[in-house]
């Protein structure tokens, strides 16, 4: 997809990345916006590339543990990893599966969205 940055910012309220920014997906992103974030990964899937798609999926993410940081109504949270879930075996992220899992640490140590990776694996 041309100008993914531009799209998501667009249609999403994403800023855009600053220069030579590390981790844009974990920190552009409003959790407030993540279904929108959904829908636009499934709007535009068959048109991002496998970095696009990367990225997409782990602004979700990151909206989704924000969510759960919040304290926010689970049945929001079940029903955007419901998508969120489809989304990330549909189109083998496995190297977001992985991170968010966080290998063998204790679950005290790590995301509260690590028990739904871990799900996955």
């Amino acid at each position: 997809m041309d100008n993914f940055y531009e799209k998501i910012n667009e249609e999403c309220g994403v800023r855009l990345p600053f220069s030579d920014e590390q981790d844009w997906e974990i920190c552009a992103g409003d959790y407030k916006n993540t279904a929108d974030y959904i829908d636009f990964y499934n709007r535009y899937s068959d048109d991002m590339d496998i970095w696009q798609k990367y990225l997409a999926a782990n602004l979700i993410i990151q909206g989704i543990e924000d969510l759960m940081e919040q304290n926010k109504d689970q049945i929001i949270i079940d029903t955007l990893w419901s998508e969120t879930k489809k989304i990330l075996l549909k189109d083998d992220h496995r190297y977001s599966i992985l991170a968010w899992s966080c290998g063998n640490q204790e679950l005290e140590e790590c995301w509260l969205i690590t028990p739904k990776m871990r799900e996955l694996l």
